[in-house]
């Protein structure tokens, strides 16, 4: 789909200067440029907890029930937080 840009005379020389430099066209620098700003736009709107998902609930600290004492503790820690609300 096409797409025009206006850029000043600084933007200008500085995306010629880099298409020079790496060989690509003008082009290519635009649309690899507008889809990193785009993700990075993405990821910043995501909560730390969306980021790391993947990660959660993994691992055998996060399997329940597995020691009759830390089942005990876990216990005791909900039974105080419910009586701090």
């Amino acid at each position: 789909m096409p797409l025009s840009v206006r850029l000043s005379p600084e933007e200008e020389s500085l995306l010629e200067a880099v298409s020079r430099q790496t060989s690509r066209s003008k082009s290519q620098l635009a649309r690899q440029a507008i889809q990193e700003f785009c993700a990075r736009l993405r990821r910043e709107e995501q909560s730390a907890f969306d980021l790391g998902a993947d990660l959660f609930g993994q691992g055998s600290l996060a399997a329940p029930g597995q020691d009759a004492g830390k089942a005990d503790l876990g216990e005791k820690l909900r039974a105080k937080h419910r009586r701090l609300d």
